[in-house]
């Protein structure tokens, strides 16, 4: 198997999502992944529950294809033994508060000396520097910050709590992005380059269509009235006869106009722009529609139609949907000791062998031994470490 990141080592001191999610991609590629864990406990994914068998069902996700050692960061022994795996290393990833690293001695130019070659990469919340970088934020508080949390929700309602973390996945795939991008740049010069992370950063993307509209007119929607936030008839959700739920997405006028051909509403074709009051009785309008059938029944209908719509899926819904299933973007997959854990799929399909499943998540610490071998530290010293908790 020949996978473009074979023989690329990453040194991985980050715990939870976006770290933790970021190094898989890594792994799936080919790198080698040194997954280096505080002994007393490792990542807090480990235990975050639900459980399945003594770990957590998160950490099984996100961890494949790693290898564990365990390090105590907060004793200087700890640390030295991190300094000597640096000039083998490719890249480090890291997600502690900013300044830890700077302080414990290994913030990047500290490490460039030792090796620059080295790619290192830092994910935080807000990034660095800025009046925010030293506070402690969960996905909400980001998305709170960024502007996308005021604009979920119904119009005339507070915002919702999503469910998904969109910053963690979202900040994952950038430092993903940031990295082999700063590889390649290392192919051309040689060197090797700080990546500053922030979550925050990351959801710049997911705004780009409103502010374009913003910057147009001069105002943002409120929340409920975005053409693509609840406010326009064409882009909404229906609920159907039988309390489940259609997606309707017909932004463009083929579509919206096959949708009214197919529920025999042509009087509503040049409403498609419509100002909001007129959005709000034609929503209004719609909803009755949908109840006189059955969602089974509109789809049998719009599938004779070009229109753009899809079922509501729920989770359980999801693993059995064809096209997922024809994707293959979940998978089990046997973990020794563990039985079957359910995987998502690398994301990104490719000719030759596809990035993916290679190893199972680490039991905590499963090879230290073997990693400090290889840098010639006996047994008796490994036994003498272990006692005093610095692995």
């Amino acid at each position: 198997m020949t996978l473009p990141l074979q023989g690329t080592r990453v040194l991985d001191l980050s715990q939870v999502l976006p770290g933790g999610l970021c190094t898989q991609i890594l792994a799936d590629l080919g790198a080698d992944v040194i997954k280096i864990e505080n002994p007393k406990g490792g990542d807090s994914f480990r235990k975050s529950p639900p459980l399945m068998g003594d770990t957590g069902s998160f950490f099984l996700v996100i961890n494949r294809n790693k290898r564990s050692m365990t390090l105590n960061m907060q004793e200087e022994e700890g640390r030295a033994i991190l300094r000597r795996m640096i000039p083998e290393a490719d890249i480090l990833v890291e997600n502690f508060r900013p300044g830890t690293m700077g302080g414990w001695g290994l913030g990047f130019d500290a490490v460039r000396a030792m090796n620059p070659r080295l790619v290192y990469c830092s994910l935080s919340g807000f990034g660095q520097a800025g009046p925010y970088s030293q506070k402690p934020a969960h996905d909400i508080n980001i998305l709170a910050v960024s502007g996308i949390l005021d604009l979920l929700g119904e119009r005339g309602r507070r915002p919702i709590v999503p469910a998904v973390q969109i910053a963690g996945a979202g900040g994952a795939i950038l430092a993903a992005l940031g990295i082999l991008a700063a590889l390649l740049r290392r192919g051309i010069c040689g060197e090797g380059q700080y990546l500053d992370v922030s979550l925050l950063d990351g959801l710049s993307p997911y705004l780009g269509l409103i502010m374009s509209e913003i910057a147009v007119r001069g105002a943002a929607p409120g929340r409920g009235e975005a053409r693509v936030g609840g406010g326009y008839a064409c882009y909404n959700v229906y609920e159907t006869k039988d309390g489940r739920c259609i997606a309707l997405g017909c932004l463009e006028e083929k579509f919206w106009n096959s949708f009214c051909r197919a529920i025999r509403r042509n009087d509503l074709a040049e409403d498609l722009l419509a100002p909001l009051d007129r959005q709000a009785e034609i929503i209004a309008e719609l909803r009755a529609v949908f109840l006189q059938r059955t969602r089974g029944e509109w789809v049998e209908l719009l599938d004779r139609f070009d229109v753009c719509f899809s079922t509501v899926n729920s989770l359980d819904e999801v693993l059995d949907d064809p096209q997922i299933c024809h994707r293959g973007l979940w998978f089990q997959a046997l973990k020794p000791g563990n039985g079957e854990i359910l995987q998502q799929a690398f994301p990104v399909k490719v000719s030759g062998e596809q990035p993916g499943w290679r190893t199972p998540p680490p039991a905590l610490g499963e090879h230290t031994n073997e990693l400090l071998e290889a840098m010639r530290i006996d047994a008796r010293s490994r036994i003498d470490l272990r006692k005093r908790g610095i692995i």
